[in-house]
């Protein structure tokens, strides 16, 4: 990982972009955001120039939660999936007399492009959509309904089936439970040329709520217990996808037998979610360490605790889908 990675990027000195949350750019959430844009000059940081980023802070009962975002990219270089750079932003104006941290997320797509969330394209499909809770959410409406031609002689299906092994094996790995339908959508060109229009997915962004960032130290110990461990990585109303895997399927598939019966439908998609499984925990651990040794306020580190924690979660995560996948 690039040593510039784990710089801290003060942005008081960006410009605001006031339009974001008016022209709809990016979903609202239920966190404390705001956007600016990046300077013209940002050597030698790994930013781009002139760019939209977001600054997302932690929510107030848990200050460690903005690094779920940091940890979450660096996670999906190892796994090969298009996470949006994330990287830890500094802001002094925001709080007088306090620092303010967050994670400063690059913005995925340029002005020349349109972004199009997911409940937009799927709601018209579903008589008396809940835009609310999205409960209707389901994956064979995304990918047999989007699509004219669901087979795999369809290069959009294969495309569009690939991503999503990628992101809902991502979203198992990190234990991500609010993939719903604002948190992916796809980009296409403001302005087409041509009778075709190309059309790219979102990467997968808005991952503060998964790596079990909701847990407290003192639970940490809870978890050395493999039978409480297991269910609470097993249960099959907490620990799922937002998806269901239909419209008309009422029972809960927790990530794992979600992620059989995905590959048992497209047994094509097997060998890239296990290449994805591929990596080791010393993998991991170089990759999330250095975030520890960044000096910031005590309330807002991460610890070292929390990073074991974090790190024995995930390898737990992936024990349990290498498992699965062996069974198919």
């Amino acid at each position: 990982m690039r040593e510039d990675w784990n710089n801290i990027i003060c942005i008081d000195h960006w410009d605001p972009d006031e339009s974001s949350y008016e022209s709809g750019l990016y979903p609202e959430g239920s966190r404390e955001k705001a956007v600016y844009f990046s300077p013209a000059d940002v050597k030698p940081l790994p930013l781009k120039p002139k760019w939209r980023y977001l600054f997302k802070k932690s929510r107030a009962w848990a200050p460690w939660q903005f690094w779920m975002e940091i940890m979450a990219y660096r996670i999906g270089q190892i796994m090969g999936v298009q996470v949006p750079p994330a990287y830890v932003g500094l802001s002094k104006k925001e709080s007088p007399g306090q620092e303010t941290y967050g994670a400063l997320i690059e913005w995925f797509y340029s002005e020349d492009e349109l972004y199009i969330e997911g409940s937009r394209l799927i709601s018209p499909l579903i008589p008396g959509f809940d835009h609310k809770t999205g409960k209707q959410h389901n994956l064979r409406t995304i990918l047999n309904h989007l699509l004219k031609k669901p087979s795999d002689s369809n290069k959009i299906f294969r495309k569009m089936l690939e991503h999503w092994a990628k992101v809902l094996a991502f979203d198992t790995i990190i234990g991500n439970t609010d993939r719903h339908p604002e948190n992916w959508g796809i980009i296409i060109p403001r302005k087409p040329s041509g009778k075709t229009i190309p059309v790219r997915l979102s990467p997968a962004f808005d991952n503060g709520t998964a790596m079990s960032y909701e847990q407290p130290e003192e639970h940490f110990a809870r978890f050395d217990n493999e039978q409480y461990a297991t269910r609470y990585l097993t249960h099959p109303q907490k620990a799922r996808h937002h998806m269901r895997w239909s419209l008309d399927d009422c029972g809960n598939m927790n990530f794992f037998d979600f992620m059989c019966r995905f590959v048992s439908e497209y047994p094509k998609t097997k060998a890239s979610i296990v290449r994805m499984l591929q990596f080791t925990y010393d993998d991991l651990r170089d990759c999330l360490e250095p975030l520890t040794d960044i000096v910031i306020d005590e309330r807002s580190r991460l610890t070292k605790p929390r990073l074991d924690f974090t790190l024995k979660l995930i390898m737990r995560r992936t024990t349990l889908l290498r498992e699965a996948m062996g069974k198919i």
